[in-house]
């Protein structure tokens, strides 16, 4: 039989579990009692007063080969086994997980099998999964609330029961009833007669207020070893008698607070319904916090779907400060797989396009390596001493990210900072996995940190500089772009200060103010905010003109460059010269497929680098339709005069009827629809297109090609079995 005693802290549950193990033991019981609270003071009396070792404490030093189940098993009264499972240090790591290591240590050295009835003592409530674990069906086969008459010791109990009927819903019955442990206040009794009456329970047994409990305390013993108080030792001999595998057990009926309040204090609610389940309600109509809610839904636009949690976002901005040392806070596997997303387009560039980019290939990013122990006792010790190691290479910065596990049990990174040295600042980056958001506001958080605590005010503005900002850090296309516009840049005197935060370093974000102006990579919603925030707090100035990608773009781009810096000569030069070459593969494309009919969907970002480029090579597009998926301004073209028809908020069905209808010679989408390919060429609109003039005639002198009958829709797949000859053969 194992029963668990439950109650509010300090109702006396550890002194009534110790009298009730003394007299079952002493009626011919093999008992074993575990103490299932951090305090690890349950079998005290049972032992008179001999430490317990902790199974917590002894697991820290020892491997599981090295398990010895009598190094914590001790031997008390009448017999009497006792465990105390212990837990951490008041404040940090987890006592809830420590509880389920020290049930697995006794599941794996079967110490229960030694004795017919256990007594689990469990620390005050169901706080957490880790101290309902003696409750659940596997271990409890009967649970005792014990409760005095007070309102908060009562309400403690009905958490209980809230707890167990959240394990056996109505299906089981487990609770074997109220020990009501007297405390001789006013009304007392009756409180707890009224509680028993609406939940359905009987009182198992009344300890009365006695001296006999804390004569039997000072004497580190149990009432059953005293001489006398016999009515108080009758007490536990007849709540023992009473525990057999044939006692009648209830089911688990917790009361509503409502209930609660009614059947204790007799308080009428005017409401109908329980106060756990409305909404606070203000004189606007909402609560604050509905309201709240409801006003960013409205103000806060959707960002694109890239699922992971806010700890890998972090992590994968973060190594971009190539001179900086990250430290991931939590389990080697989490780090493993940020470790998998970090290197894998580097690697992909590398192999496919030759392009090499040093933080994603050797980011130096390492786990702080939390285990089992950690999880229970804390890690920020572990923390330490890698911060401390860290600090002594003298890189840029120590970057310190919380994931899961250490934000679950309570690891404050952020006194790690402490750590820092003259020229070596320690952040700390708290996220704690999923519970801070989505890998997105992983990204914006780093952002903002960074920013926040490594620009140098005292830094003025000088040269031809400019930043870049908001660059994508896991896209294909992001490094060769900046090569493109650094070479124009480079052409107009203009150098780059500090890519934020793309293959950059900490004093080039040190520096991040001697750049007189800014330029965005693109204008999406994350790039806008991050925008305002260094406008706002820095005063930095940004170009009119994000990162372009087609002709006109780039000549506006450039053209805005040389007005502000003064070279606009240079900028025009540019132009003429990359004009030239643009018109010339314009002719070209021409006899292959002007007069082509192009149907295209996409969602609202700005498409004007190929529809202009389509239109002046003589194509024409039949149809466009436009997704507002981002719950941004909508904005697709500039020229709308180009398209035969144009369909905002288009459905597949549309998409379908379209193609029947106008008969394509080119669909060109980055909606995925689920058809047959047709007598069409059908390609994937990208969602990262090269930047620069030239960025649509790589895309029509494709179709020029197809259309000229060579590789007809075949793709470019079949470069990967000469990609894989080359580089792994």
């Amino acid at each position: 039989m194992e029963i668990a005693v439950y109650g509010k802290g300090g109702i006396g549950k550890s002194t009534i579990s110790a009298n009730l193990s003394a007299a079952l033991a002493s009626a011919g019981h093999h008992v074993l009692q575990i103490g299932c609270d951090p305090k690890h003071d349950s079998t005290r009396q049972l032992v008179h007063g001999r430490p317990v070792p902790t199974v917590l404490d002894y697991l820290r030093g020892v491997s599981i080969e090295q398990e010895r189940p009598e190094a914590v098993l001790k031997e008390g009264i009448y017999g009497i086994g006792c465990i105390e499972a212990g837990g951490p240090k008041p404040g940090v790591g987890c006592a809830g997980r420590g509880i389920i290591s020290a049930f697995e240590f006794l599941n794996r050295h079967h110490i229960k099998e030694n004795y017919d009835t256990v007594i689990y003592d469990v620390l005050g409530d169901v706080v957490c999964g880790g101290f309902a674990v003696p409750v659940r069906r596997e271990y409890a086969d009967a649970v005792f609330l014990v409760t005095s008459g007070e309102y908060m010791s009562l309400y403690a109990a009905n958490n209980i029961l809230r707890g167990i009927r959240n394990f056996d819903g109505d299906r089981y019955c487990r609770v074997a009833g109220i020990i009501y442990n007297e405390r001789l206040l006013a009304g007392e009794e009756e409180r707890v007669l009224r509680f028993a009456k609406a939940t359905g329970l009987p009182i198992a047994a009344k300890v009365p207020r006695s001296n006999a409990f804390a004569k039997a305390e000072e004497e580190k013993r149990t009432v059953m070893e005293l001489s006398g108080f016999e009515a108080e030792k009758q007490v536990f001999k007849n709540l023992a008698a009473g525990i057999s595998d044939t006692m009648r057990l209830y089911a688990a009926c917790p009361l509503r607070d409502e209930e609660l309040e009614e059947a204790i204090l007799l308080v009428k609610r005017t409401e109908s319904a329980d106060a756990d389940d409305m909404p606070s309600v203000t004189a606007g109509g909402l609560s604050a916090v509905s309201r709240k809610a409801q006003e960013d839904s409205e103000s806060i636009p959707e960002r694109p779907p890239l699922y992971g949690c806010a700890f890998n976002g972090a992590a994968v901005t973060a190594v971009h400060l190539q001179d900086a040392h990250i430290i991931a806070h939590g389990p080697d596997g989490c780090a493993f797989y940020t470790l998998q997303s970090i290197t894998s387009p580097g690697r992909k560039n590398l192999f496919k396009k030759g392009i090499l980019m040093p933080s994603a290939l050797h980011p130096n990013f390492e786990s702080s390596g939390m285990g089992a122990a950690e999880a229970v006792f804390g890690g920020m010790e572990l923390l330490s001493e890698k911060v401390k190691a860290a600090v002594a290479e003298k890189p840029g910065a120590v970057i310190v990210i919380s994931s899961c596990t250490s934000g679950i049990i309570g690891d404050d990174i952020s006194a790690a900072e402490a750590l820092s040295a003259e020229d070596v600042p320690v952040i700390a980056l708290k996220l704690d996995g999923v519970l801070a958001g989505d890998y997105m506001e992983g990204i914006r958080q780093c952002r903002l940190t960074l920013a926040e605590r490594l620009i140098d005010t005292e830094v003025k503005p000088e040269g031809r500089l400019v930043n870049i900002v908001g660059e994508v850090n896991i896209s294909n296309a992001t490094e060769n772009n900046f090569r493109i516009i650094e070479r124009y840049l480079s052409k107009m005197g203009i150098a780059v200060g500090c890519r934020f935060l793309n293959e950059t370093s900490v004093s080039a974000v040190k520096n991040f103010l001697k750049a007189p102006l800014n330029i965005l990579a693109s204008p999406s919603q994350d790039n806008l905010e991050m925008k305002a925030f260094l406008e706002e707090k820095y005063g930095c100035v940004f170009a009119d003109e994000p990162i372009p990608t087609g002709f006109d773009a780039t000549a506006r781009f450039l053209r805005s460059l040389g007005a502000f810096f003064g070279c606009g000569n240079e900028a025009e030069e540019i132009i003429r010269e990359r004009e030239e070459s643009y018109l010339e593969r314009i002719e070209a494309l021409k006899p292959a497929i002007s007069g082509k009919k192009l149907l295209l969907t996409t969602i609202n970002a700005n498409i004007d680098w190929l529809l202009s480029a389509a239109h002046a090579a003589g194509m024409r597009i039949v149809w466009l339709g436009v997704l507002n998926y981002l719950r941004t301004t909508l904005c697709v073209t500039d020229h709308p005069e180009y398209c035969d028809e144009l369909v905002p908020d288009f459905t597949p069905d549309m998409v379908f009827a379209a193609i029947a209808e106008k008969k394509p010679d080119i669909v060109l989408t980055n909606y995925t629809t689920e058809s047959d390919e047709g007598d069409y060429v059908r390609e994937a609109l990208p969602m990262a297109p090269e930047a620069g003039f030239d960025t649509a005639l790589s895309v029509l002198e494709r179709w020029k090609m197809r259309f000229e009958n060579r590789n007809v829709k075949e793709g470019d797949w079949k470069n990967d079995r000469e990609l894989f000859e080359k580089y792994f053969a």
